[in-house]
């Protein structure tokens, strides 16, 4: 199988390519960002070959790979995905205008599937359990942008009889993830003992471990299940808080965890409360690393020595 992979040096995306050169027979074309600082982190190997291109420069994609057919694209390329610029008008309807001109022209090269990471942004504010068949109302322009790439992929692909699938995540973590995000940040406070201002934490969360995700996508690949939209969350729903106290006992930590100093969003308190019945059932799928295992993981390749493995 020939594998075009777009933002294949993203953190979902290094994962990916580790487990599919591992367990699958196929050869990857891995696009990476021009000037990509993070291109060592795709190892040299045989079956994957690496294209330089920008988002901007999608339209040349096709004629670029002339004669060559794709049979499957799995898109994880976006723009502003943390941060404010996840509210950037701008910025993510460049990424929907990109991400659609990729499609049309994946499509000239005869590829029969198409797998594009979505986000729980796209659902909007739920204070619930949330399955693939809930109203989507995104308040976030990230959110409203990839609603709207995948219902106008999705019609394109039904017309071309082409699988298209998105697997919808919510919060994943693992060795290697931005140094910016809550678990990786508090971490390290966590192992320098400072403390760590939060929020009440009184959200309702899932974690779901980067190994585990990967597997899923790669299920979703080369498994015979049905189109559409798959929730990817560990089914491991709690408060907050209980997974922030649980790192702070894992890293034996002497932080002190000022929970409620940070306001919530104008938006609203965002939940991640992922059901993911459909994707289990459809694909066989079950996540294996549990949270405390995932955070030992992350600890231990930090370098310190606060932890203990069982």
């Amino acid at each position: 199988m020939q594998i075009l992979i777009t933002g294949a040096t993203s953190f979902i995306g290094i994962y990916l390519i580790k487990e599919l050169l591992l367990k699958y027979d196929c050869q990857i074309l891995a696009v990476v960002r021009k000037n990509s600082k993070k291109i060592g982190l795709l190892h040299e190997n045989n079956r994957i070959k690496i294209l330089e291109l920008n988002m901007n420069e999608y339209s040349n994609v096709s004629q670029i790979l002339k004669g060559k057919d794709i049979d499957c694209l799995i898109h994880l390329a976006w723009n502003g995905t943390r941060g404010n610029e996840r509210d950037d008008q701008k910025l993510q309807e460049e990424n929907y205008e990109y991400s659609m001109i990729l499609v049309k022209e994946i499509l000239k090269l005869n590829c029969k599937k198409i797998v594009s990471a979505g986000s729980q942004a796209e659902y909007g504010i739920y204070n619930k359990i949330v399955s693939e068949e809930d109203k989507c109302i995104p308040v976030i322009w990230y959110g409203k942008e990839k609603l709207k790439f995948y219902e106008n992929v999705y019609e394109i692909c039904k017309i071309n009889n082409v699988s298209f699938k998105e697997p919808r995540f919510f919060s994943l973590y693992g060795v290697g993830d931005n140094p910016e995000t809550m678990i990786i940040s508090i971490l390290k406070k966590m192992l320098r003992d400072e403390d760590c201002d939060l929020t009440e934490g009184i959200q309702m969360w899932d974690f779901l471990y980067i190994t585990d995700a990967v597997k899923g996508i790669c299920k979703l690949i080369f498994t015979e299940c049905k189109d559409g939209i798959y929730n990817f969350g560990s089914g491991d729903i709690r408060i907050l808080k209980k997974f922030i106290m649980e790192m702070k006992e894992i890293s034996k930590s002497n932080s002190k965890l000022n929970f409620g100093v940070i306001p919530y969003l104008k938006t609203g308190m965002v939940t991640i409360q992922p059901n993911i019945y459909k994707l289990k059932k459809e694909t066989g799928w079950y996540p294996k690393i549990i949270f405390k295992n995932g955070i030992r993981d992350i600890i231990l390749n930090m370098g310190k020595g606060k932890n203990e493995k069982n």
